[in-house]
């Protein structure tokens, strides 16, 4: 049992060196292609990056289409290795096509993320650094990865949303125009005068330097509130001040209200009864 035991050892360490000395030279020259292939293939993806980042490519997409191009390079690199040692290609790529369509319908979600990817880095509906608001979720665009689209709450949370559902989503982009408009609202007593309170409001937003002077300012009021007159305060500016001119404008227009002695009215209600009767 011993000495059979050992025969086959030996007859499987001979067709072992057989197989060396026949393919000793395709060997020696697959290990080379992998590690001047490697090399290459970082080379070549590191200079398409700084293409890419040098063109008018957002770079939230350029590491979306580096990874797809490393990936394809790569898998050429494969194959030209499996075609050196002889092995058929044909039956491979029929075994890889089954593979990927049993993959497939596993992951059919992920493969459907890669592919909206590509949809999003296509249309660019949204670049670096844009504040977004997708399917309900606000925050800054920092990437646009081969799975996900990269966001950045204002309060700096990280949110990972998939690129299917980015796709899917309504995208409103507030970062896409220059200038943006903004809508404040100011409450005052009923026993005030309306006309007092716009004028005092309309000199507030044209002395402020940041807001734009054309489109002119507009301020409106009407009495469909409960507890107050409401002015309605629209403004022009750039995006970039948008915050800015929001919270000075917000300060500064109910505190020269009162400083001017317009009454600001908390919510009230006014109730009445009767008895019986009457």
């Amino acid at each position: 049992m011993q000495e059979e035991v050992l025969t086959n050892v030996a007859e499987e360490v001979s067709h072992f060196n057989q197989f060396l000395e026949n393919s000793a030279f395709q060997i020696i020259t697959v290990i080379v292609a992998l590690v001047f292939g490697y090399l290459i293939i970082c080379n070549v993806v590191k200079m398409i990056k700084m293409g890419l980042l040098s063109s008018k490519l957002d770079n939230a997409l350029v590491n979306f289409v580096v990874t797809i191009v490393r990936f394809f390079l790569f898998l050429a690199l494969i194959f030209y290795c499996l075609g050196v040692l002889g092995l058929p290609l044909t039956g491979i790529v029929s075994a890889i096509s089954a593979m990927t369509l049993a993959i497939g319908l596993a992951v059919k979600d992920i493969i459907s993320s890669v592919a909206n990817g590509i949809m999003i880095a296509t249309t660019a509906p949204f670049k670096e650094n844009d504040y977004v608001e997708i399917g309900g979720v606000g925050g800054t665009v920092k990437e646009v990865d081969l799975m996900h689209t990269v966001l950045f709450t204002p309060d700096n949370k990280k949110i990972l949303l998939p690129n299917s559902k980015v796709f899917a989503s309504e995208i409103v982009n507030y970062s896409s125009n220059e200038f943006r408009r903004m809508d404040l609202t100011v409450g005052i007593d009923y026993a005030e005068d309306p006309e007092k309170a716009k004028a005092i409001l309309m000199e507030i937003v044209k002395n402020h330097p940041l807001v734009c002077e054309s489109p002119a300012p507009a301020i409106h009021y009407n009495y469909d509130n409960d507890s107050a007159i409401t002015l309605k305060v629209r403004v022009w500016c750039k995006n970039s001040d948008y915050w800015t001119v929001n919270w000075d404008l917000s300060e500064n227009m109910t505190k020269t209200l009162i400083n001017k002695g317009v009454e600001i009215p908390f919510p009230q209600v006014t109730v009445s009864y009767r008895k019986d009767g009457e």
